[in-house]
């Protein structure tokens, strides 16, 4: 009798019946009056299947693929052309052409029906955007392998012949990014050699203005192979006998790299408040988010942004270790910079999974499309955040930079309410007011933000967008 009341009871109660045992937990932290109360979410663990499951590269890649091929979903027919400026040479303390026409971005609109905008967007830094002014020499080039430790050798290319220190240093910039020897001369984009299989990537680790010189790490070089008639790019492994590096006969400019980012959350590992749409508007409602419980915020500018973002994986300073997803691998196709297949292919249930997902996720509700185009440009956050990155400039700064305290000389992306204190801002800083596309810049010489770029005495905008194949607009050359 008292078990059949028991489970009576129970049942009224919502809790289910004590005559079968209780279903294990995953490993995690449950927050509740026994323990870890008060605090904010929570978090489980996943086994060794799953963590590799969820760090395929090869589901990353299949899914970019079939965007592009358009056997899955496509992206909408709207990318923006656009030129970041910043501010002159001199108060900036940098080269001319680093800034004299602008950083060249193509940004991708995907739809999403996931995204409070209906949409993710996918900046795209265009191959030249950085073209340095003399051809490689070889004498200029110096190859440091003598360390026992392999990760630590470096190629470091003298610039002193054609940078002054004040130029070198604007390099500062662009530690992380990756360069190549891909251009036969110094005009963009007519000097970038097309589709130019053993091309050899480096990622720059230094600028040292002092000894005029820009530091690359030789260890973990990227190539373009050609593969079938078209050209891959891939990560051989890295021999201290014979280090791959550029072409050194005078027939190569070194330029930048392809260099991407997305504000999706698998690229961004984070989240952005929805700040679009307010609770019974009858649009997605996202709650404003708050730090996962498994990750220690540490940084000041972290913990300031609680309810507007949250982390939960750091991002890396170099492109070359920074995990991509589906929709720059897409991307990549479109650029003629893809991956060579990945060896990390999914467990067979997985894979059946992903091959269903790609099959359901060919479809969008009537609706998708209305809300896409409603929502489309409502404010700049999540456009901008990804738009910063792929020009330069810091977005999850480290340190405490709102006293003063930076992470490194690069500009960053300031998203406060309210204009942040001079004191603590540097020349080409940014500043979007969260919910707007109010961009400005910080002119460190009037210690004020301006909405304009001065250019040969023409005020010019500090963003500007232009249609494709408008005089300056950015070009993609696979």
């Amino acid at each position: 009798m008292p078990k059949r009341v028991g489970s009576r009871l129970n049942r009224n109660l919502g809790l289910g019946s004590v005559s079968r045992p209780v279903a294990p937990k995953p490993a995690g932290i449950y927050p509740d009056k026994s323990g870890w109360a008060g605090q904010y979410g929570g978090t489980t663990y996943p086994s060794i299947l799953e963590q590799y499951n969820r760090n395929s590269d090869y589901k990353r890649w299949i899914l970019g693929q079939s965007y592009y091929f358009g056997t899955n979903r496509m992206w909408a027919d709207y990318q923006i052309h656009s030129l970041a400026r910043f501010l002159n040479a001199a108060s900036a303390g940098g080269a001319d052409e680093l800034d004299a026409a602008g950083s060249k971005e193509v940004t991708t609109v995907f739809p999403s029906a996931n995204s409070p905008e209906r949409a993710w967007y996918t900046s795209t830094r265009t191959r030249g955007s950085l073209i340095l002014p003399a051809a490689i020499d070889a004498s200029d080039i110096t190859l440091n392998t003598s360390d026992p430790d392999p990760s630590n050798h470096t190629l470091v290319y003298r610039v002193s012949g054609f940078y002054t220190p004040q130029q070198i240093a604007v390099y500062g910039s662009f530690i992380g990014d990756q360069f190549e020897d891909t251009a036969s001369g110094p005009s963009y984009p007519d000097d970038l050699i097309r589709k130019p299989a053993g091309s050899v990537a480096l990622t720059l680790i230094a600028a040292n203005p002092g000894a005029g010189t820009l530091v690359f790490d030789l260890s973990r070089p990227q190539v373009r192979v050609s593969r079938g008639g078209r050209v891959y790019w891939s990560a051989p492994a890295y021999d201290p006998a014979a280090p791959l590096t550029w072409n050194t006969d005078g027939s190569r400019y070194l330029c930048s790299s392809f260099k991407f980012f997305c504000c999706c959350p698998d690229c961004l590992a984070g989240d952005i408040a929805d700040l679009e749409e307010l609770p019974g508007t009858g649009g997605i409602v996202k709650t404003f988010p708050l730090p996962s419980a498994s990750r220690t915020v540490n940084s000041a500018w972290e913990r300031e942004g609680i309810s507007y973002y949250r982390q939960w994986r750091t991002l890396s300073q170099r492109r070359d270790e920074r995990r991509e997803c589906k929709h720059i691998h897409a991307m990549r196709w479109e650029c003629g910079v893809p991956w060579e297949e990945p060896s990390d292919y999914p467990t067979a249930g997985e894979r059946d999974l992903l091959e269903e997902a790609a099959r359901l996720e060919a479809h969008y509700r009537s609706i998708d499309p209305m809300e896409f185009y409603r929502m489309q440009g409502v404010n700049w956050d999540r456009y901008l955040l990804t738009l910063a990155d792929s020009v330069g400039l810091v977005i999850f700064p480290g340190g405490d930079v709102r006293r003063g305290i930076r992470p490194s000389a690069a500009p960053l992306l300031w998203n406060d309410g309210v204009q942040p204190a001079a004191a603590n801002c540097r020349n080409n800083d940014w500043w979007l007011p969260r919910g707007t596309q109010a961009l400005q810049i910080f002119n460190a010489a009037t210690q004020r933000f301006q909405d304009y770029v001065t250019k040969g005495g023409v005020d010019y905008p500090v963003l500007e967008k232009l249609k494709p194949g408008a005089p300056g607009s950015p070009v993609i050359v696979p």
